[in-house]
């Protein structure tokens, strides 16, 4: 899964949706992948576009690709192993939850926040049961004559 960040495939993938990409045998023209960016800066950093054409070089294929709302293609050409899948469905704004959550408020909100609910809340019932066992524990002692 990858969100979108730009508005390169509008309006066919707007910015902020989640794209859900697979793998294929054989990727054809008119198909749009997300593929490796040549220009990478990071490991992760991944282009969704559309393939507008393929080409064959020395026994291996290379695809052109372009976002549908820009005006050239890509630059260079891209391998099949550069192409981590084929965009088989979309999710629109999904990609902005995903986004926020990456950061360190979405962090708290998604998993500090629900964990010290479920901490408070299990130190409350291991309290109550302690009062309820120390009560049960004083009516024992109540009913065989003991004082404390």
């Amino acid at each position: 899964m990858y969100a979108v960040r730009s508005g390169s495939m509008a309006p066919a993938l707007p910015v902020g949706s989640l794209v859900v990409v697979q793998p294929v045998n054989n990727y054809k023209v008119d198909d749009v992948v997300t593929f490796l960016s040549s220009t990478a800066t990071k490991k992760n950093d991944t282009v969704t576009h559309r393939i507008v054409s393929e080409v064959e070089s020395g026994g291996s294929v290379y695809y052109l690709t372009k976002g549908d709302a820009n005006d050239s293609n890509d630059q260079g050409q891209i391998s099949e192993s550069q192409i981590k899948g084929k965009v088989i469905t979309k999710i629109s704004y999904a990609g902005y939850l995903i986004g926020y959550l990456k950061t360190l408020p979405g962090l708290i909100l998604i998993i500090i926040i629900p964990a010290t609910i479920i901490i408070y809340e299990e130190v409350n019932k291991i309290k109550k049961e302690a009062v309820a066992f120390r009560e049960r524990r004083r009516a024992a002692r109540k009913d065989r004559g003991e004082n404390k």
